[in-house]
């Protein structure tokens, strides 16, 4: 997605996913194996799906309106490798790049530009010094639920929406 050029925001924007509760709790345990000083709150551990650029209201009622109507099931991630501090997919996923490619067209149409972002499912689970780590790890995953709007910054993240993905298969009783 052409556009903006890469640039800093003083109060950045992002659309990401975050791990649940007990994938959390299992990547403080496996930090704990690996010697991975956490520097990163576990509650803020997340993958971005797409920067969008600098808080401001007009940008996330833009945001709100371009997913009101979201309509998208749950998608699995899964990690299976870490690198220096940070979590790797595992071989072979496609739908979550499916999903961010849309997501940012979808974006795009509603008028937010969008800025250059080669997405690459990860996870990082600490900042800072560098590591030449590079393991194996028990396969990590889960279902993608909910996409979320996140003003990153000062050490802290600001919610501004939350959307479901919702399974509408169902199940069919015989």
């Amino acid at each position: 997605m052409g556009g903006q050029a890469k640039r800093q925001w003083h109060r950045p924007l992002y659309l990401m996913i975050k791990p649940h509760s007990p994938e959390r709790a299992r990547l403080v345990r496996l930090c704990a194996a690996l010697g991975i000083e956490i520097s990163y709150a576990p509650e803020r551990w997340h993958s971005t799906l797409l920067p969008i650029g600098e808080s401001t209201r007009s940008t996330i009622d833009k945001v709100h309106w371009a997913l009101e109507r979201l309509d998208a099931e749950p998608f699995p991630v899964a990690f299976d490798h870490i690198e220096g501090d940070t979590l790797k997919p595992r071989k072979g996923q496609r739908t979550p790049g499916y999903f961010q490619r849309a997501l940012a067209a979808r974006i795009a149409r509603c008028g937010i530009p969008v800025p250059d972002y080669k997405f690459s499912l990860h996870l990082n689970l600490a900042y800072g010094g560098a590591s030449a780590r590079r393991a194996a790890v028990p396969l990590i995953e889960w279902a993608v639920d909910e996409i979320l709007l996140i003003e990153s910054g000062n050490g802290r993240h600001i919610d501004h929406g939350r959307w479901p993905l919702i399974d509408r298969q169902g199940v069919l009783e015989f």
